[in-house]
C-alpha cells in the first residue's frame, strides 16, 4: 500500500508528538525544530506544524513526496 500523508496544524508540536507517539504508536521520522515534525506508523505519515509555519514553498520532502496536495470536492447532493 502507498504511504498516505496527513497534515495537522497544532499549537504545540512537542505536545502533539507526545500524544501520537505515547498513545497511538507513531514514531518520529524527523523533528528539525519546534514548528514542524513528521511522524509515521505503518503506511501513514503524520505531518505536524504550527499555524503560520513555513510550508516548504512546495518543495518535495526528502523521499520525493510533494508537500502540497489539493482536492476539490463537489457539494454533497441534497436528500
Amino acid at each position: 500500500m502507498a504511504t498516505v500523508s496527513v497534515r495537522y496544524i497544532v499549537h504545540d508540536v512537542e505536545a502533539a508528538i507526545g500524544f501520537y507517539t505515547g498513545h497511538l504508536g507513531f514514531s518520529v521520522q524527523i523533528h528539525p525544530n519546534d514548528m514542524f515534525a513528521m511522524l509515521n506508523r505503518g503506511d501513514l505519515r503524520l505531518v505536524l506544524s504550527v499555524p503560520g509555519a513555513p510550508a516548504g514553498d512546495g518543495q518535495a520532502m526528502p523521499d520525493g513526496t510533494p508537500t502540497r496536495d489539493e482536492a476539490r470536492l463537489a457539494p454533497a447532493p441534497s436528500t
